[in-house]
C-alpha cells in the first residue's frame, strides 16, 4: 500500500537538527490515514532534496483543543515505518512518496525559492 497525496500545502519554514527546511501538510488520499506535516531540506548531495522528518497527525478540533493526556494528537514518525512491509521495498514507497511531493508545482516553486 501507498501513501496517496490528495493535497499538500507549505506550511512554514523550520529548522531541525540545524538545517533549514520547509515544513509542508499533506493530506491523504485514503480514508483512515493520518495527516503528515513533512519536514523537507536541500539533500546532503546538493542535488534535489530529501525529508529529513515527518509528524503523523492525529489532531481532532472536537478533542484536541485542550491539553488531552488519552490522545496523541503529533507523533514523530520514523523513517522505518513510512511505507508498508513487502512489495515494493519501503525505501522505494518513501522515493515514491518524495516524488510524488515534488510534483505538485507550488511545493516545487516553493522549495527552490526558500532552499537555495
Amino acid at each position: 500500500m501507498t501513501y496517496y497525496i490528495k493535497d499538500a500545502e507549505f506550511r512554514r519554514m523550520d529548522e531541525h537538527q540545524d538545517r533549514p527546511c520547509a515544513v509542508i501538510q499533506v493530506h491523504p488520499g485514503a480514508v483512515g490515514d493520518p495527516n503528515l506535516f513533512v519536514y523537507v531540506a536541500r539533500a546532503q548531495t546538493g542535488n534535489g532534496y530529501e525529508i529529513i522528518r515527518m509528524i503523523r497527525s492525529d489532531a481532532d478540533l472536537e478533542i484536541d483543543w485542550y491539553d488531552n493526556s488519552l490522545h496523541q494528537a503529533f507523533a514523530e514518525l520514523p523513517e522505518d515505518q513510512f511505507g508498508d512491509r513487502g512489495w515494493p521495498e519501503p525505501e522505494a514507497q518513501r522515493k515514491e512518496f518524495l516524488q510524488n511531493l515534488l510534483a505538485n508545482e507550488q511545493i516545487a516553486t516553493r522549495l527552490e525559492q526558500l532552499l537555495t
